[in-house]
């Protein structure tokens, strides 16, 4: 028997389902705190399409969901961003939305943006500027770059900035075109100066800078005004830091009126605008020139004021040249008599300490001289006392070495060699050592350890093969038995 099949759905029907569920389970709008990513508005219709990020303590992303704002609400949203002074809706801005929960087939899930609070985004850039300054302060950086000194004159400049930026051109314009005709040297390190990237690519700039410092007095930040959130890169902490430690003093004209930066806050020098920071730099430079111009002015006044004091000088000079020997003369006369005086005071004075010293050394030399014989005495009876018994032990050591060395000479006596089977051969009172030396008719004399035997090499040969005779004579007896047998057989 075939069970019967589970049932399925189709794919539209289970999504479906699923639409149909969260339709009925969240009805309502609800406000949701997140962070924008990936904005992006789409062209003709006026649509704007966005991801909404929650992220972690460290950074990393928790929740993450796909947004849309349909065109007259985003219309809406973006004249109040306007008014309230956030600027335009853009990645990386903090926001509180009104958004409905909507699902469907093909596209899953997403949320329908219908309103934004833009006090909600003023209060947590905010918050991020406050953080940032909290931290610098706390970590030492807040006025490290203010403490740098401004180089004189401040000419070289490095200068980071859009290079079509209105603010830019303002700036070089003002700075090149001014009217006493002081001269600048300038460098342009372009970077981003709004968006999400507007931080790494300010920190870019920078250090490029830093690779070729040893050519610019300082670096200058400017660019024209915007709206707090297209500001909001330059309270970030990662900017500020590079910025609190930079080798270079910096100078920012960022362009905003109504509030000022942390960058402002840490930088060397913090004006309003790029127009108001060439006016400084041209101010600086032309109050440099001006006291330059009145030192040059008061010159030969004070050059003929410098030739009548040396003149008026040399004739003290001369007059006090005349004087002086004399007094010179007179004051070492004077000091030679007082150091006469100190001399023969000191040297009574010397003398009689050290009679004084003498006489003491002379009281103490019996009792020293008593205490080193009583000392000596002391030593002798200590090694007196020691000596029989060092005596004893000698003796006994030395006892012991010649039982020893009588013991060996003993064990060497020839006597003792000829009892344990050795003989000694000699002829004519020389000992013989080797084979070679022997002949057959030499008189030998043969030592054993109970008598000599005298004898000839000759001799003991012949005796040898009788004996080697006489021991096969011994043996030969049964062969004539065995022939016999044969005999028999």
């Amino acid at each position: 028997m075939v069970e019967d099949s589970p049932r399925s759905f189709s794919l539209s029907e289970l999504l479906g389902s699923v639409r149909r569920c969260l339709d009925h389970s969240f009805p309502h709008r609800y406000w949701v705190r997140a962070e924008v990513s990936d904005f992006r508005q789409a062209g003709q219709q006026g649509h704007a399409y966005l991801e909404l990020l929650e992220k972690g303590a460290r950074g990393e992303v928790v929740a993450r969901v796909r947004g849309v704002i349909w065109a007259q609400a985003y219309a809406e949203i973006q004249r109040r961003f306007v008014r309230s002074g956030v600027g335009q809706l853009a990645s990386g801005m903090s926001i509180l939305a009104l958004v409905g929960i909507s699902f469907h087939e093909q596209y899953g899930l997403s949320l329908q943006i219908t309103d934004i609070d833009p006090s909600y985004s003023l209060g947590e850039i905010a918050r991020l500027r406050l953080e940032t300054i909290a931290r610098l302060r706390k970590e030492g950086l807040y006025d490290m770059n203010k403490e740098l000194p401004l180089p004189c004159p401040l000419q070289r400049l490095a200068i980071i900035s859009s290079a079509t930026a209105a603010g830019y051109g303002d700036f070089m314009r003002q700075l090149h075109d001014n009217s006493y005709g002081v001269q600048f040297y300038t460098a342009l390190f372009t970077a981003q100066m709004q968006g999400e990237h507007t931080t790494e690519s300010v920190i870019a700039a920078l250090d490029r800078i830093d690779r070729h410092r040893e050519h610019f007095d300082a670096v200058v930040i400017i660019r024209g005004g915007g709206a707090v959130s297209e500001l909001r890169a330059f309270d970030e902490y990662r900017l500020c830091e590079v910025c609190a430690q930079y080798p270079l003093p910096i100078i920012s004209g960022i362009g905003h009126e109504r509030d000022e930066s942390v960058l402002d806050l840490i930088a060397h020098t913090s004006l309003k605008t790029p127009t108001a920071v060439a006016a400084f730099l041209i101010d600086t430079q032309v109050e440099l020139l001006a006291h330059l111009q009145e030192i040059q002015r008061r010159l030969p006044e004070i050059l003929q004021r410098l030739s009548l004091g040396r003149g008026q000088y040399l004739q003290g000079l001369i007059t006090r040249l005349q004087l002086a020997p004399r007094e010179h003369l007179e004051r070492e006369l004077r000091r030679g008599e007082r150091l006469q005086a100190r001399l023969q005071i000191g040297a009574r004075a010397y003398l009689q300490s050290t009679r004084h010293t003498l006489r003491l050394q002379m009281e103490r030399i019996p009792s020293i001289l008593r205490y080193r014989v009583q000392e000596m005495r002391h030593s002798l009876s200590r090694l007196a006392s020691t000596l029989p018994l060092l005596l004893t032990h000698r003796l006994e050591r030395e006892s012991t070495q010649l039982g020893h060395w009588e013991q060996a000479i003993r064990l060497s006596h020839p006597d003792n060699i000829l009892s344990r089977g050795f003989s000694i051969i000699s002829s004519a009172g020389t000992i013989l050592t080797s084979s070679t030396s022997v002949t057959t008719d030499m008189p030998l004399e043969l030592r054993f350890h109970d008598g000599i035997v005298h004898a000839t090499a000759e001799s003991i040969q012949r005796a040898q093969q009788d004996k080697k005779s006489t021991s096969r004579g011994s043996s030969q007896p049964s062969r004539p038995v065995e022939d016999e047998h044969e005999g028999a057989k």
